[in-house]
């Protein structure tokens, strides 16, 4: 079992998702961050702390997502929360 953090989003024109997933019986257990169909991008969890681990997972992502536009499916941009 997991935790995972899934979004709907569009990056430069396409529909896409970001995930994070954390360990559902251990929670800093096998975490990863994963753009739409991409592999997995496993890290090491600085904490034990779910909304920590989530925080860390959306700093990557935002840091993968440099320089490219993010929104919501609406259009209006996508606030990393």
């Amino acid at each position: 079992m997991s935790i995972r953090w899934i979004k709907n989003v569009v990056i430069d024109g396409e529909k896409s998702t970001i995930e994070i997933q954390l360990g559902d019986k251990k929670i800093g257990d096998k975490c990863y961050t994963r753009i739409s169909n991409e592999l997995e991008a496993y890290f090491n969890n600085l904490s034990e702390v779910r909304d920590d681990i989530i925080a860390q997972g959306i700093d990557i992502l935002k840091k993968r997502l440099e320089g490219k536009k993010v929104c919501y499916p609406d259009g209006s941009d996508y606030g990393w929360q």
